[in-house]
């Protein structure tokens, strides 16, 4: 067998596998269930080992492809919770597809890649949920909702069809207001009697109600274009809020099954965003997310080396070698954006400057109280790959490589990295944030998510804790 490429697209509906050989070649495709939760264990890494076996049972032997992706629902929110561990999906895929290069992420990334392709622009993405992703013109990538059923997620399939059903149990308590006689039937079609209503809480089945509820809003009914109007606006506020960001170009794309087969309910939320930004060109999509898992993979292939990190959107994980144990709990991640080449990245030496700045220290909230001590500046040189900045602690055998006597740092607060060429910082978690200025730009407001990763230029100014800045300074003999 020729190297071939493996993408894997996981809803919440179903599962499938592609391979593809060469450019022009043969493709295998396999499908599957969705995945579950099941004792507190997502059933993702068993959904991608039935999926690459069955390819096995097609392909006639063990087969062996070049890298394979796979691009899931609930991925963030799972490996939040510890509900699933990457690590698991990379060693199923490395043990039964015999690849060292594989990648497992968010269907955020695989449908943007899929619909849009690695360029600035933004996705959303509606199928059992919603998500609006977007990627900016030096890589970094915004995510607006995705957040799971519980929290998030509004506007999508399993949002649709759960209003559904309590518009059909309000119609058959009599109640008028927001009621649907004419989703009665269907619910209990779909659902089984009034009586079982209560116990659905499998969001998949919510999801299957939604072309019900989209079907009964074409013929009319006025409690489903509700619905539908007030899931229309949700989804457009979530692409409106990711196209916001410095450096999104104003081009939209609209990806997902609930979308693609309802061009009435698409029209909608076109019509919403374009109410708000009529600047915003409207392209149609180049592919599905089990498309922008096989570009992942093909990525992998083309550009192992050359990628950015991000927490936690996906793992990549390249070459059978263990990984180093860096302490950083969320998993390790690389978005498939190439960081865009500066002169001023030629590794000279650099160093930062860690004070105390009475001006950040003003702008905390008052409940702090945290006051800064007397004002002695330190200058750090940056050597090796990676300085942990926090504060120590003798009894847990904790000592950075910064050390600030801030109350206000975590213990492993942010690490400074070399990486691509430059310099970069990522918060580690840390319980008050990681800021991150530009030399002459106001006091920050919003902090990095915990693992995204910001590069750093000539007098950036990280600011963590109560009252610490540190600056970055290029200086001119090298240290490398």
């Amino acid at each position: 067998m020729d190297a071939g490429i493996a993408g894997v697209d996981i809803g919440g509906t179903g599962s499938r596998l592609r391979v593809t050989i060469g450019q022009f070649g043969r493709s295998y495709e396999v499908t599957g269930p969705p995945a579950a939760v099941v004792a507190g264990r997502s059933t993702v890494p068993d959904v991608v080992r039935d999926l690459c076996r069955g390819f096995a049972a097609q392909f006639g032997g063990r087969p062996r492809v070049a890298a394979a992706a796979v691009g899931m629902r609930g991925f963030r929110s799972m490996t939040q919770a510890g509900i699933l561990d990457p690590n698991r999906v990379h060693d199923i895929l490395a043990e039964e597809l015999r690849t060292s290069s594989t990648a497992v992420s968010s269907d955020a990334v695989t449908a943007h890649l899929g619909a849009l392709g690695a360029g600035p622009g933004a996705t959303l993405a509606v199928g059992t949920g919603a998500v609006a992703v977007a990627c900016d013109d030096v890589g970094r990538w915004h995510l607006a909702d995705g957040m799971g059923p519980h929290v998030g997620d509004n506007g999508g399939g399993a949002w649709i069809g759960r209003r559904g059903l309590d518009a059909a149990a309000r119609s058959m308590d009599g109640r008028r207001m927001g009621a649907s006689p004419a989703l009665v039937r269907a619910a209990e079609q779909h659902f089984g009697r009034r009586e079982r209503w209560t116990a659905v809480n499998d969001v998949s089945l919510f999801a299957g109600f939604a072309p019900q509820v989209i079907a009964a809003a074409d013929y009319g009914d006025l409690a489903c274009r509700e619905i539908l109007d007030e899931a229309a606006r949700s989804l457009a506020d979530g692409l409106c809020a990711v196209l916001s960001h410095p450096g999104v170009a104003p081009v939209a794309v609209t990806t997902g099954k609930l979308l693609l087969h309802a061009p009435m309910f698409r029209s909608m939320v076109i019509r919403h965003l374009l109410e708000k930004r009529g600047d915003v060109r409207v392209q149609p999509t180049a592919g599905l997310p089990l498309d922008g898992a096989l570009a992942l993979a093909r990525m992998l292939t083309a550009y192992p080396d050359v990628v950015q990190e991000h927490v936690p959107l996906l793992a990549v994980r390249i070459s059978s070698a263990p990984r180093p144990d860096d302490s950083i709990t969320l998993p390790r991640v690389v978005l498939p954006v190439v960081r865009p080449f500066r002169a001023e990245s030629v590794p000279t030496a650099w160093v930062v400057e860690v004070r105390s700045d009475h001006e950040w220290s003003a702008d905390q909230v008052a409940e702090d109280r945290l006051t800064p001590a007397a004002s002695v500046d330190t200058v750090v040189p940056l050597t090796g790959e990676r300085l942990v900045v926090g504060r120590a602690s003798r009894s847990r055998g904790v000592l950075p490589d910064i050390v600030c006597e801030d109350t206000g740092v975590s213990r492993r607060h942010c690490e400074i990295a070399w990486k691509e060429g430059g310099w970069s910082v990522v918060d580690l978690g840390s319980a008050n944030g990681t800021y991150v200025a530009a030399r002459g730009d106001a006091l920050p407001t919003v902090p990095l998510r915990p693992g995204e990763r910001r590069w750093l230029a000539d007098g950036d100014r990280i600011y963590v804790g109560g009252w610490t800045c540190l600056t970055a300074r290029a200086v001119t003999a090298s240290v490398r």
